[in-house]
């Protein structure tokens, strides 16, 4: 099974990057396959260099599980998050779309 997640809240607004990390590392003693982690709106902070801890998690995360790490386009440049750091991506939401497509399930985290 292939799964993608959609990170939509900022690192510092709660629980949300911290779930979803905790999700994405039990899923590497399961058979379960993290391809992506899409990063939109203020989940886009998470590549931010005031948040080093926050993205050096999602590093080794994407490192492990060899996922790839993608800020949306839009969301980087509102949030001023250019260029992205060397672990993270930028495309648009047709890479959201295709995860949705190739994945068996998309996992969002608020």
């Amino acid at each position: 099974m292939k799964i993608a997640l959609v990170v939509l809240g900022a690192p510092d607004s709660g629980l949300c990057h911290f779930r979803a990390q905790g999700f994405a590392k039990a899923l590497e003693t399961s058979s379960v396959s993290l391809q992506r982690v899409f990063f939109y709106g203020e989940g886009v902070l998470a590549a931010a260099s005031d948040n080093s801890e926050c993205m050096s998690a999602w590093s080794a995360i994407a490192a492990t599980q060899g996922c790839d790490l993608v800020l949306c386009s839009a969301s980087a440049e509102t949030h001023n998050v250019l260029p992205p750091p060397d672990a993270f991506t930028i495309m648009g939401l047709g890479a959201l779309m295709e995860a949705g497509h190739d994945c068996d399930r998309v996992v969002s985290f608020d």
